[in-house]
């Protein structure tokens, strides 16, 4: 009877289960183009002096920030696996309670390290130069500090912006400004 028994379980255990499952490459592994593209559409704020108040006019609550005019910026560059990339950026930046047009020309640094599947966290630092084109011939540097996200699928992305010229139209400080906007970057 033990014999039987024995020779019973070993028929049983033959019989098994496997799974088979599919191993997918990860897509920033395998990335045959180590180039990017971008490109930025802001917007600069202000800090509204009568924030809080009443409206004579409406009635209404006066906003914290305003909108101080419009920024666009195109990059190109280099990345390692889209977690880490160098680029070079041109842009043109409309400063309207300056009444200043602005054209910098600045290289960055910047870190995507991913925090979901489809989501990057991005953060990134730019230096570089800043020319007026209002026709005051006014120059100096420029200096950025962005964090933000982006989805990996779409290349879409929100992030906010500081950002400082290195010249003042009027008086001796320099200009900087806090932006939100909205990238597109295309691996």
């Amino acid at each position: 009877m033990k014999s039987k028994l024995l020779l019973f379980l070993l028929l049983v255990f033959q019989f098994g289960f496997a799974q088979d499952e599919e191993v997918k490459p990860r897509k920033y592994i395998e990335d045959p183009k180590p180039f990017y593209t971008k490109f930025e559409v802001s917007a600069p704020l202000r800090v509204n002096q009568y924030a809080g108040e009443i409206d004579p006019y409406t009635g209404e609550k006066e906003p914290f920030f305003l909108l101080d005019g419009i920024s666009a910026r195109a990059g190109i560059g280099t990345h390692l696996d889209k977690w880490i990339g160098v680029g070079m950026n041109i842009g043109i930046d409309w400063k309207a309670n300056r009444c200043l047009v602005v054209v910098p020309v600045f290289g960055t640094f910047r870190l995507s390290p991913r925090i979901t599947e489809e989501m990057r966290i991005t953060s990134e630092v730019g230096y570089g130069r800043a020319l007026s084109i209002s026709g005051d011939k006014l120059s100096g540097n420029f200096k950025k500090i962005s964090l933000g996200v982006e989805d990996e699928e779409s290349g879409f992305g929100l992030y906010i912006e500081l950002c400082q010229y290195g010249f003042s139209k009027i008086t001796p400080e320099r200009i900087g400004s806090f932006v939100i906007g909205l990238n597109y970057i295309v691996f």
